[in-house]
């Protein structure tokens, strides 16, 4: 059995630091607007606004909720229900329904500024 020595801790300790900041980053990229896809048709909503919101869809309404700057269906007329099962989680999608439902700029970088 080999031994660690001090390089290959210290490389994995770096490697460790750098994940944890990288994740850290990465939750608070928040996004600004949600966008439902509703059979076709696109509705905007502000991420800012708390709220449960309907949306129509080939079988009928699929209702959302926005709460603490996240998004997640509450309701469909859909048969298996997975769409509600997902959580809160971005994007979100409803296939019987086709119904679609994204937060816009999540997760978005800009090779710039990044």
């Amino acid at each position: 059995m080999k031994k660690i020595r001090l390089l290959d801790f210290v490389i994995l300790s770096i490697i460790i630091i750098s994940a944890v900041f990288s994740i850290k980053k990465s939750a608070r990229i928040n996004g600004s607007r949600v966008l439902a896809q509703a059979d076709g048709d696109t509705y905007e909503y502000s991420l800012d606004k708390d709220g449960i919101y309907k949306v129509e869809g080939v079988l009928g309404y699929t209702t959302f909720e926005i709460k603490d700057k996240k998004v997640r269906i509450i309701d469909s007329p859909c048969p298996n229900k997975t769409c509600i099962d997902q959580g809160w989680t971005s994007p979100i999608v409803c296939l019987p329904n086709r119904v679609i439902i994204t937060i816009q700029d999540y997760g978005d970088f800009d090779a710039v500024s990044e």
